[in-house]
């Protein structure tokens, strides 16, 4: 992977010290606790198509308005962490078969080291399939989903971001949580400002896929409020994550979606910098990324000297109702 760094010394293994990976040189271990902030950058041109073969150079990353120096720049995608976290209530019993069948087209597509969990959202969170690399576990979970029950939308992305975090490491991986619901919650503990003050502490891209629900045919000042609020906190989850969201009008359209995320998770940069000034700690922190021609898509920031994201969330038990396999 073509990865480059400004500040002295050799470049991977900088890189990846920068990072807080482990690097195996001459029998020796190293590890680093420095902070870097790491960005998932999307670039396209005025007509939506990507914008590939940049450099380093090309990129301007900007912390609360202030220009900031490359600590690592990756011009070729990172191995994945994907969470496909899929509503499973009653409402979406008609649709899973299109579901499966796209579902499992965004898992073909993944590469050899790429790593997938299969999450589904019911009357209580269940983790059908743990993270892994095996494809024929990954693709089983997926035949073996079912629905039943209400939709508890919010814990479940609580529940997901909780499972990347567990199963983070020191090798440099890019998370990502794939969430197809219909947007409305009707069994969470946690409410939709919470779910999107954890997302935005998560550092994790989130795609939401909004099925429509009854009543998102009418116009929008016929619509009832708790739609309205649900489209509006789904449009948030992937805009403050440096993500996207999709609203098809029917469920033939999701295996072209899905195959977009595909296509776009194949087509992203990794950037990543040291702060260059001292900020109060647990702040947010606001970051753009700017390309001369061009659209810079990014997540909105990150909150300062953070810690991992576990221990920025309420306990799990005293929350969210999780299942997990046997």
């Amino acid at each position: 992977m073509p990865i480059h760094r400004r500040l002295g010394g050799p470049p991977s293994l900088l890189v990846l010290l920068a990072l807080g990976a482990t690097v195996h040189v001459q029998a020796q271990v190293f590890k680093s606790t420095v902070e870097v902030v790491p960005l998932t950058v999307t670039v396209t041109d005025a007509k939506g198509e990507y914008v590939k073969n940049l450099v380093e150079t090309d990129f301007a990353v900007l912390e609360e308005g202030v220009r900031q120096s490359l600590a690592f720049f990756a011009n070729e995608p990172v191995p994945i962490d994907l969470a496909l976290t899929i509503d499973a209530s009653e409402s979406m019993a008609s649709q899973l078969p299109i579901v499966r069948r796209a579902a499992g087209a965004l898992v073909d597509s993944l590469r050899g080291g790429d790593r997938a969990t299969v999450v589904t959202i019911k009357n209580a969170v269940g983790v059908a399939l743990p993270l892994t690399a095996d494809r024929p576990r990954i693709d089983a979970a997926i035949r073996d989903l079912s629905a039943s029950g209400r939709t508890a939308l919010y814990d479940g992305v609580y529940v997901v971001l909780k499972e990347l975090e567990r199963a983070r490491t020191a090798e440099i991986r890019r998370r990502v949580l794939v969430l197809l619901s219909d947007g409305l919650d009707t069994a969470s503990g946690l409410g939709a400002d919470d779910m999107l003050a954890l997302a935005r502490r998560a550092g994790v891209g989130i795609y939401v896929i909004a099925m429509p629900t009854w009543g998102s045919h009418l116009p929008r000042k016929r619509q009832d409020g708790s739609a309205l609020q649900a489209e509006y906190a789904m449009r948030a989850l992937a805009s403050d994550t440096g993500a996207r969201s999709f609203f098809p009008k029917r469920v033939e359209e999701l295996p072209a979606i899905y195959r977009e995320i595909a296509d776009e998770l194949a087509n992203q940069y990794e950037l990543g910098y040291l702060p260059s000034r001292s900020v109060t700690r647990g702040s947010f922190q606001r970051v753009t990324v700017h390309v001369e021609d061009a659209i810079a898509r990014t997540r909105s920031g990150y909150y300062a000297d953070q810690g991992s994201v576990a221990s920025t969330l309420p306990a799990l038990s005293t929350t969210v109702g999780l299942v997990r396999p046997h």
